[in-house]
């Protein structure tokens, strides 16, 4: 292995190393160089390997969230005065932290950070504040389609104190879900008369239908000489679904020329090589089950017919299904497919789901 090669995947052991800490064998060299080296199976050697991981370094040095940085931005939140006002403790006793999430178990986790913070900053815990709330905070990591917030808000609000505030705070939000789902929760708070007041780190722009700024996965289209047939495949059954929804729905590849200035990534052909190489490895993960899920899709699970969603933000505590699959898919534990691709980020799921395979 040369000095580059081990110094690439020395620094992004050093970027992820708490990922679900003591839930998974330790991040080491040897666990990130085995997931790289299946892309030689791609047509991806030495050199095209380490571009990927000189791009994922780049990435994940600013969007991946450690275990600090999560106790940090929620310092930051329960100190702000720009939120809490000039004495935000006052605030703080009349604010009520939600546990309403029904799906997934990060406002959980969240929370229990939130509870040393109260402790050192305010010598509060979870229980001393919001018994008589003028406010409620609705906390959780990353918001994606918007869907789970949505539905746990608008099923909790009926029984929210009337002319109260509630915080909804994010560490990030997707444009298109946070778009559809805000408007939707601002309507029904309108009703109860239920003050909204959002907070995020970062906003991904998302939306296909305006690419000039787009900040998550989504491919070009193959040249002649990136021709594949497990894409092909892909592309063929994907397309059909579309024209059978007789949907309005956006390219299915990303326009040539879109975005027009890069965000997130280090440069258009960087940008280019990681999303074909995910595509590539996607279209193959998809290919490997029976019936895979009607929203499995190489970049990332999505309701659309799509080549997925491609969010990329990953936190200490888990990977969203709508990253690349070639970043969360499988379990070598397992027997085949879950076996026949080693994850880089091994993902915490409902033991069902591996089960349908």
């Amino acid at each position: 292995m040369n000095s580059q090669r081990q110094s690439l995947l020395q620094s992004i052991v050093e970027i992820i190393k708490d990922y679900r800490q003591g839930e998974i064998e330790a991040i080491d060299v040897n666990h990130v160089d085995r997931w790289i080296r299946q892309f030689s199976n791609f047509g991806f050697d030495d050199k095209a390997q380490e571009d990927i991981l000189r791009e994922m370094k780049h990435i994940l040095n600013s969007y991946y969230i450690s275990r600090n940085l999560a106790q940090n931005i929620l310092t930051r939140v329960l100190t702000s005065s720009e939120l809490f006002g000039d004495n935000p403790i006052g605030k703080i006793k009349n604010t009520q932290f939600l546990r309403i999430q029904r799906k997934g178990n990060s406002q959980n986790d969240l929370l229990n950070l939130c509870e040393s913070i109260l402790q050192s900053n305010y010598g509060l815990g979870l229980e001393d504040c919001g018994k008589s709330p003028t406010a409620y905070i609705y906390l959780d990591d990353c918001l994606y389609s918007g869907n789970t917030a949505l539905r746990d808000i608008n099923d909790w609000m009926p029984h929210a104190m009337r002319g109260a505030t509630l915080y909804l705070v994010f560490f990030a939000v997707h444009s298109e879900g946070w778009r559809y789902s805000y408007a939707r929760i601002q309507s029904e708070a309108e009703k109860y008369d239920i003050a909204i007041r959002p907070w995020h780190l970062y906003k991904f722009h998302n939306s296909r239908w305006e690419a000039s700024q787009f900040d998550c996965f989504w491919a070009l289209p193959p040249s002649r000489d990136e021709l594949d047939e497990l894409i092909n495949q892909y592309v063929q059954k994907i397309t059909r679904r579309r024209q059978e929804s007789h949907r309005n729905l956006p390219d299915l590849f990303r326009p040539t020329g879109r975005p027009i200035q890069e965000r997130i990534f280090s440069s258009p052909t960087n940008r280019k090589l990681l999303e074909y190489a995910f595509l590539k490895a996607g279209a193959y993960i998809v290919s490997l089950p029976r019936n895979p899920h009607p929203s499995m899709k190489p970049l990332g699970y999505d309701y659309l017919d799509s080549l997925g969603f491609g969010a990329f933000l990953v936190t200490y505590r888990n990977i969203a299904n709508n990253c690349p699959l070639a970043l969360w898919w499988g379990d070598p534990r397992r027997g085949y497919p879950l076996n026949a691709w080693y994850p880089l980020f091994p993902r915490l799921v409902n033991t069902s789901i591996w089960e349908d395979f």
